[in-house]
């Protein structure tokens, strides 16, 4: 019996150094993390990912050393990941960049007490939030997103062999890259909103001054909810734009980084 676990060992050990890696990229990547989808079907899916993926990568024709101790096939799980970790990062916060720009129009809307549970995150967001990050999901899967995911998984294994991490500065380096092009996501779908409402209040001050009879606190509050819903209809399309080109930025990233 024993014998036969060993002969199995070659295959298993791969297997499951595959697996975690396909973890690590579903445990940030919005779609495969939302915590309304069941457990077990996630499982079933981490698994069956990992089958395809185990079939197409290079394998080590025998195992390493380190991995018959604690330390070293800990180490290897972590490495392993780490690169699932990268990869899905970058991603959610493509997403994170929609919808904190669209939080922002909530805002300003008067519509950020208007909350509902959102599974994706884990936490309370406005309606209008939950529109941009379907709305990014939409586009994400359009661009076939999911199939440059897989691929990106596929082809690390091309400079991050099996087993082993990635170098930390330039992971700390493509995060703090990616961060940084969310922010700007969600300054170009936020601003030209903003910019309404700033001159919108400009408006509003000026009213004031020539008729203070009227009662602005609830022309201004109707107001607001006009232009937000405005600003929705006439920058859907910008929204879409801003999406398509973070996600394709995100995809030129991952083949820089693991040369495909």
């Amino acid at each position: 019996m024993f014998d036969e676990l060993a002969n199995l060992l070659p295959f298993v050990a791969p297997f499951v150094m595959v697996l975690f890696r396909i973890v690590g990229l579903f445990a940030f990547v919005p779609f495969f993390s939302n915590v309304a989808i069941p457990t077990n079907i996630k499982v079933l899916l981490a698994i069956a990912i990992s089958f395809c993926v185990y079939n197409v990568v290079p394998k080590p024709e025998i195992i390493p050393q380190q991995w018959g101790s604690l330390i070293g096939i800990t180490w290897a799980i972590v490495g392993e990941m780490s690169v699932g970790l990268l990869i899905g990062t970058l991603v959610s916060l493509v997403f994170m960049g929609v919808t904190l720009g669209t939080h922002q129009l909530s805002t300003q809307m008067g519509l950020s007490m208007a909350t509902i549970f959102d599974p994706t995150f884990n936490e309370q967001s406005t309606v209008i939030e939950q529109f941009g990050y379907w709305l990014a999901l939409l586009v994400f899967f359009t661009l076939g997103g999911h199939r440059e995911v897989i691929n990106a998984i596929v082809y690390s294994y091309q400079t991050v062999p099996m087993g082993q991490a990635m170098d930390a500065h330039i992971m700390l380096a493509t995060v703090i890259g990616g961060m940084d092009a969310a922010f700007h996501a969600a300054l170009r779908i936020a601003t030209p909103a903003l910019v309404a409402f700033i001159l919108a209040t400009l408006a509003g001050g000026i009213l004031s001054r020539s008729m203070p009879q009227m009662n602005l606190m609830t022309l201004g509050i109707n107001m607001n909810l006009l232009i937000g819903f405005a600003m929705i209809v006439v920058g859907l399309a910008g929204w879409a734009l801003v999406a398509q080109q973070s996600f394709q930025g995100v995809f030129g990233v991952f083949h820089k980084l693991f040369g495909y």
